[in-house]
């Protein structure tokens, strides 16, 4: 069976990751798999060793253009989206929709689901106070393919597969070696891994609270590492660096991008993964890898009068604080349900990004507490076992294929 993965997304290469560790999960001797994708994603999806061509064209006509040519010369019995969010945002330049490949194609289109919109009611609780209905797009897919991580390992529902996540790396599945054999800290200080894709430093149009807490969460982090008063190493991947002086004793190392193998050797050699989005991809790949983690959140709506004095001084441009599990978009409602009685949400800590007391302990622990270091890599351990046992999802794509 041949699928052909599109991933037109320009601001998050998550997306194209997630669809690449899925593809991966896929038995050779029964499935070919190819994507189309943004000249972006190029780069991370070559250095995993899956066949891409760039959806490279100037305006939508040239890019479907682009895609006839694929689908004549591979065949494919099945289209997946490795987001149908993203490829819909795309369209203006990319010429893509799920309705325009199903009519124009005539082939099953499939889509990843990371978040379960359909159980959401395609409504999101934005940054900023409001909920916001999106386009219902999965309604009207062939197949929909539940990665776990963040989705619990358990049955669904037909036309629906959950789907195990690759654990990781290009060699041995990238793993440390097991829960009760990890590997002594090396010498240095101990290092902290940072990620931010492009799409965290926009915000939408006129979200002035957004543009905020876009400023405010780089320094937060800071802040909150600088309070531990130790040497820290601090790898940060991301567009755009630190834009304010550092404490003396991080030493902060910037990188724009790094191949795929090097960023999964820096992350799985990490003391700890530090993030404010608790649907990170790299998080995921952190709990498959056995790396400690911190999701750093905020629960409720915080008045400028109701910071504590480190925060005005700290963020001095923040003047309402809103709930938010992915920041900045916020969605704390949204994701609650996907976590609720979900055994990954077990297999990292989370704090309030505001109460510096509890960051601090559960940074403390994390970096230096081998018994709670040891628990938490037990229940990562506990829950990969869980991921071995599922198959992958054949059956979903042949069932997709057949009606």
């Amino acid at each position: 069976m041949k699928i052909l993965f599109l991933a037109p997304s320009r601001l998050s290469h998550g997306d194209a990751g997630i669809a690449a560790d899925l593809a991966r999960r896929l038995p050779r001797n029964r499935f070919q798999v190819g994507f189309v994708a943004a000249a972006e994603a190029m780069p991370q999806l070559h250095e995993v060793g899956l066949p891409t061509l760039p959806l490279g064209g100037v305006t939508p006509d040239e890019n479907l253009a682009v895609l006839d040519r694929v689908v004549r010369g591979f065949r494919p019995d099945c289209l997946v989206a490795a987001d149908a969010f993203a490829l819909h945002q795309a369209r203006a330049w990319s010429g893509l929709t799920l309705s325009l490949l199903r009519e124009r194609y005539g082939l099953p289109v499939g889509s990843v689901d990371r978040l379960g919109w359909q159980a959401a009611g395609y409504t999101v609780d934005s940054y900023g106070g409001g909920q916001v209905r999106i386009p219902p797009l999965l309604d009207g897919c062939d197949l929909l393919i539940r990665t776990s991580p963040p989705h619990p390992p358990e049955s669904s529902p037909p036309g629906v597969a959950v789907a195990a996540l690759h654990p990781g790396g290009l060699h041995d599945n990238g793993l440390r070696p097991a829960v009760a054999d990890a590997a002594p800290r090396g010498d240095g200080p101990p290092v902290v891994f940072l990620v931010n894709s492009p799409w965290e430093h926009r915000t939408s149009r006129g979200s002035l609270p957004a543009a905020q807490l876009v400023d405010a969460l780089p320094r937060i982090v800071h802040g909150h590492l600088a309070a531990l008063d130790r040497p820290l190493r601090v790898i940060h991947v991301g567009p755009r660096r630190w834009r304010f002086p550092v404490a003396e004793q991080i030493d902060y190392q910037h990188f724009g991008r790094l191949p795929y193998p090097m960023f999964h050797a820096r992350l799985a050699a990490a003391d700890l993964f530090l993030t404010t989005n608790v649907l990170s991809a790299t998080l995921g790949r952190a709990v498959l890898a056995g790396v400690p983690a911190l999701v750093l959140e905020n629960d409720r709506v915080r008045e400028a009068s109701e910071f504590p004095d480190w925060l005005a001084t700290l963020a001095p441009l923040l003047r309402t604080a809103y709930p938010f599990r992915v920041a900045p978009l916020g969605w704390y409602d949204l994701v609650g349900p996907l976590l609720s009685g979900n055994p990954y949400r077990e297999c990292f800590a989370t704090a309030g990004i505001f109460e510096r007391t509890e960051v601090l302990r559960h940074l403390t622990g994390l970096l230096d507490d081998d018994a709670v270091r040891s628990r938490l890599r037990q229940r990562q351990h506990d829950y990969r076992d869980r991921l071995a046992e599922m198959a992958p999802p054949v059956a979903a794509f042949q069932e997709a294929v057949s009606r």
